[in-house]
């Protein structure tokens, strides 16, 4: 009796365990992770004598590179954004991923991916984004792991849960009618009177037909956010499983 109930339970522990590692393994994380490591792998070895270009100052610095922990970004639906509610907890979040990339101890420059059609696409190799947010973080004492990137009314907003208050600051925008100076540390409150600020020029915009020539993304202005449709489970499985290997 007593060794068909230890049957049992290895048994059970085994089946949960593999549902773990399944759900593990075809997550959208996951899967963007391992998309972003190849695809990054990959453009490495193509950079030769053109590496200032994606911001590295020597050679070793690209033969040093990695990726650190991605950044996801989400959007918050213009027309229903409410500012008595946590911005955090009315954003809809994004296939969508910037990694700072590394080499030695410093950020140098951005790589971002996105699911598109099933498939995860590079759409950045360049840029300062993830090197303002690290330098804030070290700054102003918190984690970029407790950061999500937010797209609002064409602009850039991090998002940054320190030591469980919600913080933000623009690393591009200032706003001086709501007290918002770029590259900034605030309280969301702060945020929130910008973001009014955008939600009330854009509908003002829009009543005089401007809405198409407001920001370069359609979707904060009401439209579908992106798709979190991957691929089939096993075909995600399979890719989880090589990458292993």
């Amino acid at each position: 009796m007593k060794r068909k109930l230890i049957m049992i339970t290895t048994s059970c522990m085994l089946i949960i365990f593999s549902i773990g590692t399944i759900s593990y393994a075809v997550s959208p994380q996951v899967q963007a992770n391992i998309a972003a490591q190849d695809n990054f792998k990959t453009l490495l070895k193509s950079i030769n004598t053109e590496y200032r270009d994606f911001y590295f100052t020597t050679k070793d610095e690209v033969s040093m590179a990695k990726l650190g922990n991605p950044i996801q970004w989400a959007t918050i639906d213009i027309n229903k954004y409410d500012p008595s509610i946590k911005i955090s907890e009315q954003v809809t979040r994004e296939p969508f991923y910037t990694y700072p990339v590394i080499a030695g101890n410093n950020v140098i420059t951005d790589f971002s991916i996105i699911l598109k059609n099933e498939e995860w696409h590079v759409v950045d190799f360049g840029g300062a984004l993830t090197k303002n947010i690290y330098k804030l973080a070290s700054e102003n004492n918190f984690n970029p792991d407790d950061c999500f990137l937010l797209n609002f009314g064409g602009d850039i907003f991090v998002i940054v849960n320190k030591n469980g208050e919600e913080m933000a600051f623009s690393p591009y925008y200032s706003d001086q009618n709501a007290g918002l100076k770029e590259k900034t540390l605030v309280n969301s409150d702060i945020i929130k009177k910008s973001f009014m600020n955008k939600v009330r020029n854009i509908q003002e915009k829009a009543k005089q037909g401007n809405y198409k020539t407001i920001g370069s993304n359609e979707t904060l202005y009401g439209l579908p956010p992106l798709e979190f449709k991957q691929k089939g489970i096993f075909e995600r499985l399979s890719i989880y499983f090589s990458h292993l290997l």
